[in-house]
This record gives C-alpha cells, structure tokens and sequence, in this order.
C-alpha cells in the first residue's frame, strides 16, 4: 500500500500483524473474536492492486502475522492457525472475486461497488466465518455466535477500509491533499469545518447528532473530490471510533454493552461509506463524460471550421444553435447572426411544409441517419440546391433534443441531372447517362473550354458473359446495376459516369491530370472487387478491367481508340487492373 524501500513481504506483514493487534485489544470482548477486524481489508486492497502471480508472498506473512497476533493477544496459539487459515481464506475469496469479475478498475463506477460488496461484505466473510466457528466449536465456545460476530464485523470492517485502503494505494490521499492545497483557504476552512462537526458531535453523550458528520462529509466528496471524502472519512474513524471506544460520544446514549457500541459505530460508519461512495463513483464517471465529451467537442469544432461541408445543430423548435464557419462561402454570411434563427427562413415557402415534415422524420427515428435533398437561398442568392445528411442529437437522458444535419451543395448535380432528365438521355437499366450523353457532354466542353486535362476511363466487367450464362440475365442485370451504384460513389462531384453498352462504361474526368484519374478508377476497380451480388443465398463477385486515357486535341474518337487499346492490355494482363493509355 505504502510504496516504500522497504521490501512488500516485510511491509505487508507488519501492517498486517500491527492491524490485527489493534482489533484484538481494543474490540475484543468476553473472550470471543475481535468485533472488527481491520487487517484483512488491508490485505484485500494489497492483492487487488498487485498481479496475481504475487499472490503468495503476501498471504504467507499475512498468515504469520495473524498466527503471532491470535496467539499472543488473543484465543491463543491453539486457535491462531486456523484462524489465520480462516482469515487467509477470506482475503483470497475476496481479492479473487473481485479480480476475476470485475473488469473495471477499483471505485471506477457503481456496477464495481456492487461486485465488491458481493465479493468482500458477503460471500468472503461468509466462507471464513465457517471456518472460524468450526474451530470455535473445537475450542469450546459457542460457534453460532463466533459465526455472527464474524460476518458482522469482518464484513462491516471489509466495506469500511478495503475502500479507504485502495485509495491509499491509488495515491489519493496525496491527490487529496494537492486538491486542498490547490483550492487554499476554502478548502482549508471546508476541512476543519468538517473536523469540528465531527469533534463536537462525539464529545457530548446527549444529542443524538450522528447524522452532521455525514453532511460534512458528503459536502467535502462535492467540493473537493474523492481524495478529500478519504480525508473526511478517516478523520471520522479515528476521532469517532476513539471517542466511542473511550466512552464519549452518542452511541452512548444506548442501552448496550460496549462491544455492542463498539460494532454500531463500525454500522454507522460502513453506513457512511456506503453513502459517499456511489457518489464518488457517479462523480467519476460524470467526469470521465465530461472529458471525453469536450475531447469530442474540440475534434467536431475542428473539422466543422475546416470542412467544406456545412454543418448545422437545429433544436427541438428548428431554431438554428450552431452552423460551422464554411457556410459563409455563399456569400457574406456570418455564422453567429444565424444562431437563433429558424432554419426553414432559408427555405422557399413552397417547400417548407416538405423540409418540416423531413426533419420531424428525423427526430422520430433518432436511430437512424436520412439523408434528403431540398432548395435553399442563402445571403438572398441564387436557389441552390442542398444535400442533408440529418440526424438525431440525443442528451444524456435518451431524449431527443434536435438534430445535427452535414449538409453539400449539390447545385452542380442537380443542374446535370435535370439536364440529362430533359433529353432523355439515360440509360433505362442502370439509370445512368447514356452514349448519347456522353458525346453531347464531351461536346459541350469542347466548345465552352479546352479538354486537354479531361481524361476518360473505358472500364469492362470481367467475363460478364459467364454471369449471364451462369444465373441468368436478370442477374447480369443486377451485376449491372451494383456496379453504376459503386462507380457513382467511388468517382467525384462533376465527374460523369455513362453505360457504353453491353458490360462497357465510360467515365469521364473533367479537369483531371491522367494521374488522378487512375487514383480514381483504382478506387472504383478496388470497390468492384470488394462488392458482392447474392443470388438465391450465393455470393456471386466480379472485376473489372480498364483502359485510362487523356482526351488530346485529336477528340473524342481517338481518346477512345487508345482507351481501349489499353483496356485490351490489361485484359490480357490478367485482368482485374487498370492499364494508361501509351
């Protein structure tokens, strides 16, 4: 516990036997067991911080010590080996216990406080008690009330000390008094306050005043955390339990024999503890939230001010609490004058019934993401058209409380979509542009810029064929489609990608270096071969070939034509690759 030069056995084994020597002089009456015993909750706190390979060291001076002290001070040397047996016995069951399944580290959270009162208030003093009334009954005296003296007190002792001597080991009682140095003269004045209350309430015998220490206490665990609650909490047991034991205080006030003062008090203050602990275990878990919540806070702010992308928080009414910095590049828009507006101001009035309806779908499925398209005028510009990715923000309790959206603009997609929709240029299976499309697109830009950084990509699934000869056409159809959904996600905003025909597509790159354009079809090369189509319970993969290739000054006919060459290489390469064009 103390980290010390002295060696663990030497130490572990004083401690150990000054402990049990203290509980047999001062709470050991009519000849019987001591009422508490303190010794074994030392023991209990040293095995659960150390590995258990180094278990047996402790143990055997643990057993000694306890062996010297029954047999000087207390039932004597015939009883003091099995009752080292039996107080050995409990400190394993316990430590054992708590280690094997409890996975959280000591005092973390309430589920490990529960575990322990199982492990060491419980099953542990229930287990070495047996022992101890055996050899009670071997010796002559009453093994019943040897048994009930035993639980009780080792029990009570477990739940009082193993804590306190935990924390030691941990450090915090250092922790506590760096947190009553750091917080000075409030501290300071918090510390005595609860030292009075806790002198004053055991220096008289008439007023039943056993409840103002606790408050104290508990307001130290608040203020000052669970270093200072060990603080508060042995001033208690020293200043209390020295004052029952030397006839002050009120337990004294009752009808009772003086083990039986002796064995309240030690109710009293397990009482305490096991009032302050479930505190201080909420507390700790509160701010191990707090932290990761504000660590999780900084890296959202981070990449909210560094994207693109617009983020927006709406509350339960659609007023607008945050929209990230890069919403300004629509114009002169300061993020921090749009707090406390509502969101649907943005949105023309036909569609605001549509958006409202969208957004209250998203806080009726909070487990789940919707994404879905909508206009918007922002800084009184030009309708654009937005893509929001929406969803659910929930607190701590499980309520909803609005809705974080991720929101692009996808005016340049909508505006080709629309384009292509007029002319009738799509391809009925797959639902992308057609050839037909494609040339007028490859056109346009030939006339409105130059084509020499446009590249395009001539792209063949792999012995497609043997699909369709295998499962049939309706499943070549469907490989089809998987594959125009992959090659839509894997490509860019701008980027178009057209059926050919058969199995062939073409994707065309504008203002893209040859480069970038294979970094890209890897992508979707590497997203094909990943992918699969079941049919009927069987998984059924394909690859795909492609030719890359610069769209020159010779046009669109020869940038094909080289394409496919290339196509043709990689084909016989293997297949499954991507070959530029020479």
């Amino acid at each position: 516990m103390l980290r010390t030069a002295v060696p663990m056995p030497l130490r572990v084994g004083v401690i150990y036997f000054i402990l049990a020597t203290l509980a047999i002089r001062l709470v050991r009456y009519d000849g019987g067991v001591a009422l508490l015993w303190f010794a074994n909750a030392y023991l209990i706190a040293e095995l659960s911080v150390i590995r258990r390979r180094k278990w047996p060291w402790p143990i055997a001076v643990g057993a000694f010590a306890s062996i010297l002290a029954t047999g000087l001070f207390g039932l004597g040397w015939a009883a003091s080996l099995p009752m080292a047996a039996a107080n050995m016995v409990e400190v394993f069951v316990a430590a054992y216990l708590l280690r094997r399944h409890s996975r959280q580290a000591p005092l973390e959270s309430l589920e490990w406080l529960g575990q322990f009162i199982v492990a060491a208030v419980v099953a542990a003093p229930m287990v070495s008690g047996t022992l101890a009334a055996i050899t009670a009954a071997i010796l002559g005296n009453p093994p019943l009330a040897t048994y009930v003296k035993w639980i009780s007190g080792h029990g009570l002792s477990n739940l009082t000390f193993v804590p306190l001597f935990l924390l030691f080991a941990q450090g915090e009682m250092r922790g506590g008094w760096r947190r009553v140095r750091d917080h000075g003269a409030p501290a300071v004045a918090l510390i005595a306050l609860c030292t009075a209350t806790i002198a004053l309430t055991f220096a008289q015998r008439s007023a039943p005043l056993l409840f103002l220490p606790i408050l104290s206490v508990i307001l130290i665990t608040f203020r000052l955390g669970r270093g200072a609650s060990v603080l508060a909490i042995l001033a208690l047991a020293l200043i209390g339990g020295g004052a029952t034991l030397a006839g002050y205080g009120p337990l004294h006030t009752m009808s009772a024999t003086p083990g039986q003062k002796a064995q309240f008090f030690q109710f009293y203050l397990a009482t305490t503890v096991l009032t302050v602990w479930p505190i201080v275990a909420d507390l700790r878990n509160r701010a191990r939230l707090l932290n990761a919540l504000s660590s999780s806070e900084a890296r959202y702010r981070l990449i909210a001010d560094h994207s693109s992308d617009i983020m927006m928080k709406l509350d339960l009414q659609g007023m607008i609490s945050y929209v990230s910095p890069s919403i300004g590049q629509f114009g002169e828009v300061d993020p921090h004058l749009l707090i406390g507006r509502s969101g649907l101001d943005m949105i023309p009035k036909r569609d605001r019934g549509r958006v409202r309806a969208l957004y209250r779908q998203v806080m009726n499925q909070p487990d789940r993401a919707l994404s879905f398209e909508y206009e918007a005028v922002i800084a009184g510009g030009a309708p654009r058209w937005f893509e929001a990715h929406s969803r659910a923000v929930i607190d701590g309790l499980g309520e909803v409380v609005g809705t974080m959206s991720i929101i692009r603009d996808v005016s340049a997609r909508k505006a080709n979509e629309q384009s292509l929709s007029e002319a009738a240029l799509t391809d009925a299976l797959t639902g992308l542009p057609n050839l037909r499309a494609f040339r007028q697109a490859v056109a346009a830009r030939a006339a409105s810029a130059s084509t020499g950084s446009d590249c395009l990509a001539l792209l063949d699934i792999d012995h497609f064929k043997r699909v369709n000869d295998i499962y049939g056409h309706p499943v070549g159809d469907l490989v089809l489609r998987n594959f125009a959904a992959a090659a839509i996600k894997a490509v860019r905003e701008g980027d178009i990608v057209v059926r050919y025909g058969g199995e062939e597509f073409i994707v065309l790159f504008i203002d893209t270096p040859l480069d970038r354009a294979l970094e890209i079809c890897e992508r979707l090369r590497a997203r094909v071969a990943n992918a699969v189509t079941m049919c009927d319970g069987e998984p059924i993969r394909v690859t795909v070939s492609g030719g890359v290739a610069q769209i020159g000054p010779e046009g669109l006919a020869e940038a094909l034509k080289v394409a496919d060459a290339a196509l043709y290489r990689a084909k016989e390469g293997g297949r499954d690759r991507l070959a530029i064009a020479a």
